[in-house]
């Protein structure tokens, strides 16, 4: 996500339907309102969200990348800005700073995987309402010196530090006793100054700078995993991917592999990092899916032998790259026709984005509607575009394809 082509109040959705997104983005610090559904986006840049602007993060989608958040812009009320991770939700960011914005991190007990917060540095609190009902992981500190007691943390969920509280001393207890019921289960600290993280954002006297005293201490976390997501390539493999944000006496990650989501057998194994607080990657690729569909899980494997499960992952073989794409000219001038002959099924497990590259590799941001009528069929308007080489480029969670065109 970058800065691109929205404006204020607009809509910008990511979910799992066959509408192109060619290449847009929302804006930065407007009141866009941006869902996020079944479907994993990068923040590859600061964002921000300004009052009356939305972030909702649905059917277990994810919003993950190593730049900062920033929502609110300490005008208006909390509840007009605000972040929503539903359950199953993933959201992980470098830093996350609230200023006159509300957070739901929502898990009721029929959830299937739980839905999780995290910072890989502070957490920075001016003026938030915060209802975790999940798991809160935060990497660097939590920063309450320009607003300790116009916070709220409530909910039935935990919130994990591996930093301070900066804010004076009690800061946390203020939070709890905003609470129109009752604090978030557990909050503990290992008071671990992480290296790296900026400071308080207000350092006026030596108890803001304190790191302090928590309810609670933060005993050794098992594997946490955040992501795993089987994909299609172009040359019909399928690449599994994972990654976890916490590792305690890992030993082993299997992949398995079944033809009807039942029995499972042994794809490979991946030896895992051990203990390790750090972010972990990890890939492997099935050189040879089986024909149809094909359902993948994890397996991990402690030290002591103990194995848990991942959610199961599934995806059906797609065409070949020369069926995946035409391009052919439409009724008027510079417009064309964008059609594929994937199937549904795999055109559901991401948004199809269409993209057009001149012969100098320049990317162009051009008109691409999908056709109501016509699943996996979209109208391309190049009628900004001078004459000349282009290559219209499709992109699928079965790959990418394209095709050269002169107009």
């Amino acid at each position: 996500m970058s800065s691109g082509l929205f404006s204020s109040a607009s809509t910008w959705q990511v979910s799992s339907s066959t509408n192109a997104i060619c290449s847009e983005t929302p804006t930065s610090d407007t009141d866009a309102i941006i869902i996020i559904r079944g479907f994993n986006v990068t923040l590859d840049v600061n964002y921000a969200v300004a009052k009356d602007g939305s972030i909702r993060i649905e059917n277990s989608g994810s919003l993950i990348g190593g730049a900062d958040l920033i929502l609110g812009d300490g005008t208006g009320s909390q509840a007009a800005t605000q972040l929503i991770i539903e359950p199953g939700g993933t959201l992980r960011v470098a830093q996350l700073t609230v200023d006159k914005a509300t957070i739901m991190v929502d898990n009721p007990l029929s959830a299937t995987r739980p839905t999780t917060l995290t910072t890989d540095c502070n957490l920075v609190l001016i003026n938030s309402f915060i209802t975790d009902n999940s798991q809160t992981f935060i990497n660097g500190s939590i920063d309450l010196t320009k607003g300790g007691s116009n916070n709220t943390l409530c909910g039935t969920g935990s919130v994990r530090i591996i930093g301070c509280v900066f804010g004076g001393n009690g800061a946390v207890r203020k939070m709890a006793n905003n609470c129109a019921s009752s604090l978030v289960t557990t909050v503990c600290s290992q008071q671990q100054k992480p290296a790296g993280c900026p400071g308080p954002v207000s350092n006026n006297n030596a108890n803001e700078a304190a790191c302090d005293v928590l309810v609670g201490t933060c005993a050794p976390l098992p594997v946490e995993l955040i992501l795993f997501t089987a994909t299609t390539t172009a040359r019909q493999t399928v690449v599994l991917h994972w990654v976890t944000a916490s590792e305690k006496n890992s030993h082993s990650f299997v992949v398995e592999r079944s033809a009807d989501g039942k029995v499972f057998r042994s794809l490979g194994t991946l030896a895992a990092a051990g203990s390790t607080q750090a972010r972990t990657t990890y890939d492997l690729t099935d050189e040879q899916p089986l024909s149809g569909i094909s359902y993948y899980r994890l397996r991990q494997v402690d030290l002591d032998g103990t194995t848990t499960y991942s959610p199961v992952r599934n995806v059906k073989r797609g065409l070949a790259s020369g069926e995946g794409l035409a391009v052919y000219p439409g009724r008027s001038a510079q417009e064309w026709v964008v059609s594929t002959a994937l199937p549904a099924e795999i055109l559901a497990q991401g948004p199809a984005v269409v993209r057009v590259i001149d012969a100098l590799g320049r990317l162009h941001q051009v008109p691409c509607p999908a056709d109501a009528s016509q699943a996996g069929q979209w109208a391309l308007d190049l009628r900004s575009l001078p004459t000349g080489i282009y290559i219209v480029r499709l992109i699928t969670a079965a790959g990418s394809f394209s095709q050269r065109i002169a107009q």
